[in-house]
């Protein structure tokens, strides 16, 4: 008789921590970007990639600070998760719409609820700007942003292709 051998899975003790989900200041741009940096990697994200710049970071800051958010451990002070919104009014319509255009989480800190916690706030601020919808953008080939999404209670809406062509 063949005995089966069963993988255990490691149990990693995930250290608890404190987070405050507060507005990004100025002195959190760099962090942010560090993190950013990070986060939005060529091989996974091409397109997102390359529209994600320190320019439209200090742009969407500056535009409107109150949509931009930071995860923070109270105990090290230190960033670890980030979102970012924007209000859009269309012209001649009653419609004005939170854009969540950028969010991001450390990997060691993600599937905690931090995402959520920062979504929550931004939707929040959203409401308080008048917003009567948010929407949000996701590449087609990144699931797990999808996935997430959907957790938050957006719904697919529209399919846009999106081309590229490399200029030499």
């Amino acid at each position: 008789m063949v005995e089966k051998s069963v993988r255990k899975r490691k149990r990693v003790k995930k250290r608890r921590f404190e987070v405050e989900v507060r507005q990004m200041t100025l002195e959190d741009l760099p962090e942010v970007w560090r993190l950013s940096e990070k986060i939005f990697t060529p091989s996974q994200l091409q397109f997102t990639y390359r529209t994600w710049n320190v320019n439209e970071l200090l742009s969407l800051f500056q535009e409107d600070p109150e949509l931009c958010l930071v995860a923070e451990d109270v105990a090290s002070k230190r960033i670890f998760g980030f979102a970012i919104g924007t209000i859009l009014k269309r012209p001649f319509s009653p419609w004005t719409y939170g854009y969540f255009v950028w969010a991001g989480v450390k990997k060691i800190r993600q599937r905690r609820g931090v995402g959520r916690r920062l979504y929550r706030e931004l939707e929040k601020r959203f409401k308080d700007k008048g917003a009567r919808i948010a929407i949000v953008d996701v590449e087609s080939n990144n699931q797990a942003g999808m996935r997430f999404m959907e957790k938050l209670g957006f719904k697919p809406s529209q399919t846009y292709i999106w081309y590229s062509k490399l200029l030499e």
